[in-house]
C-alpha cells in the first residue's frame, strides 16, 4: 500500500461530505486506503461515513469509536490503523481543492528519500460568528522551501489538512506523546528529527476555522499549558539539542495566549499569571544568554 488517507471527524455533519468528496477526487498512480476515524458524533457524522464506506468497500475502511474517545485517541487510533509508505491527514471539516495534490506530493518523498515530509499553501476558510472571510495563508509564499526542528518549533506555519509524511515502520512514539492533547504538532517535530519538510508553494486545499472547531476549544491559559508540555517533552525526548528555541516557542506562546484570557475576562487571570510568572522569568533569562 502506497499511501493511508486519515479522515479525523467528530460532529462534522455540516462539512465531511465536502471533506470525502475532495479525497474521493484525488487522481493517483498509486494504490491507497482512505481510513475514517469516526469519534461517536453526537450528529449524523457517523451515518454519513457509514454510507461512503458502504459506497466505496475497496477503498474506505471506517473505524467508529464505541465511545466518545477524544482527539488525541481519535488521531492515534486512526494512524495506527495506516498500511501505507506515507500517510496524509485531513479532519472532517477541511477540505482539498486540488486532484493531484497527493500525486505531487507522493512524488516528491519518493524522489527525495532526505526529507521526511512535505506540506502546501492552504485557503484559510473562516466561518466563525464574529468572522466570515477567506484568505491564503502563505499570501506572499515563504522565505525558503526546505524546513528543519527549528522552524517547526517557531510559530504555526504548516495547516494540517496539507500534511503528507513517510510512514517510517520504526517511528517509535514516546510516551509522552500519548499523553498531547492533540497529535500534529508533536508529530512533526518527532519527523523533523528524520528529515527535512519540503514546502510546495500551490494552493490545494482548505483549512477551515469555525466555532466548533478545535483551534477554538484551546486557547488562552490552557493553550499555553498544551504547548509548554509538547515543548518540553520534545526538549528531554531531544536531550536539550533545542533548549533555546524551544524557551523562545514557550515565550511565544505566552506573549500570545494570555492575552486571549484577558480579553474574555478569565477571572482566575491573576492566580493564573503567578504560576507562569517564574517559569515566564526564568525563560526570558535563558533566552538572554548566549547560545552555548
Amino acid at each position: 500500500m502506497k499511501l493511508s488517507i486519515c479522515v479525523i471527524t467528530y460532529n462534522h455533519e455540516d462539512y465531511i461530505v465536502e471533506s470525502l468528496e475532495s479525497v474521493l477526487s484525488q487522481v493517483t498512480s498509486f494504490d491507497k486506503e482512505i481510513i475514517i476515524g469516526e469519534d461517536f458524533s453526537t450528529d449524523r457524522t457517523r451515518e454519513i461515513c457509514m454510507q461512503y464506506a458502504e459506497k466505496y468497500p475497496d477503498l474506505i475502511r471506517l473505524i467508529p469509536a464505541e465511545k466518545n474517545v477524544g482527539m488525541m485517541a481519535n488521531f492515534l487510533r486512526t494512524f495506527q490503523a495506516c498500511k501505507g509508505e506515507y500517510v496524509a491527514f485531513i479532519e472532517g471539516d477541511d477540505f482539498w481543492t486540488d486532484p493531484l495534490k497527493l500525486q505531487k506530493q507522493v512524488d516528491f518523498l519518493q524522489a527525495n528519500p532526505d526529507y521526511s515530509a512535505c506540506f502546501h499553501n492552504v485557503i484559510l476558510k473562516y466561518q466563525r460568528a464574529d468572522l466570515r472571510k477567506e484568505k491564503i495563508m502563505h499570501a506572499n509564499g515563504l522565505p525558503k522551501d526546505s524546513f528543519d526542528t527549528e522552524d517547526v518549533l517557531g510559530p504555526w506555519f504548516i495547516a494540517s489538512p496539507s500534511f503528507v509524511f513517510v510512514n517510517y515502520p520504526d517511528l517509535n512514539l514516546p510516551d509522552w506523546f500519548f499523553n498531547c492533547k492533540y497529535g500534529d504538532l508533536p508529530l512533526m517535530l518527532l519527523l523533523t528529527l528524520r528529515g527535512k519538510f519540503k514546502y510546495l508553494d500551490e494552493v490545494m486545499g482548505v483549512y477551515r476555522l469555525h466555532d466548533k472547531g478545535m483551534s477554538l476549544k484551546h486557547i488562552g491559559y490552557d493553550k499555553i499549558i498544551l504547548m509548554i508540555y509538547i515543548y518540553e517533552s520534545f526538549n528531554i525526548h531531544t536531550n536539550y539539542k533545542f533548549q533555546k528555541k524551544i524557551r523562545e516557542a514557550m515565550v511565544y506562546e505566552i506573549d500570545r495566549h494570555i492575552p486571549k484570557d484577558l480579553a474574555n475576562g478569565d477571572k482566575s487571570i491573576p492566580k493564573k499569571a503567578t504560576i507562569l510568572e517564574r517559569g515566564y522569568n526564568k525563560i526570558r533569562r535563558i533566552i538572554s544568554q548566549p547560545a552555548s
